[in-house]
């Protein structure tokens, strides 16, 4: 069996979001007992990562980002190549074990949505299940 679904995320530039309860939802939609979910953003200014939903934490990477793509110097690509270069550092996808209907992650780990781009978007967030 393979499920898809589709979640999509109104988000900010140079936040972070926890979308751990989409995901685990679209699992109960589909029943899935045990399984794999791959989930795939849609862009190239954003990531996902595993990692603690920590707001200290946040903002120790989001120096470490700025640290390393920093806004304001010159690019090649001169609208938002900082945050091209941010996104690649991390994940356009991640695969998870599903076991008992629910993400098998860790008692910290979470699924975060990093938004670098300098404009809001609509994030499409595509869940695919399968078991």
């Amino acid at each position: 069996m393979i499920y898809r679904d589709i979640i999509e995320i109104p988000t900010e530039g140079n936040k972070f979001y926890d979308i751990t309860k989409e995901i685990n939802s679209v699992i109960q939609q589909c029943d899935l007992k045990d399984g794999l979910c791959n989930i795939f953003l849609h862009g190239t200014t954003a990531g996902l990562m595993i990692n603690e939903n920590d707001k200290m934490l946040f903002e120790d990477m989001r120096h470490f980002f700025e640290s390393s793509a920093p806004e304001g110097r010159m690019y090649n690509h001169p609208e938002n190549a900082q945050s091209h270069i941010k996104a690649s550092m991390i994940n356009q996808s991640l695969s998870i074990p599903v076991a008992d209907n629910r993400l098998v992650l860790g008692a910290w780990q979470s699924i975060l949505l990093w938004e670098f781009d300098v404009v809001n978007r609509q994030r499409k967030i595509i869940v695919t299940l399968s078991d």
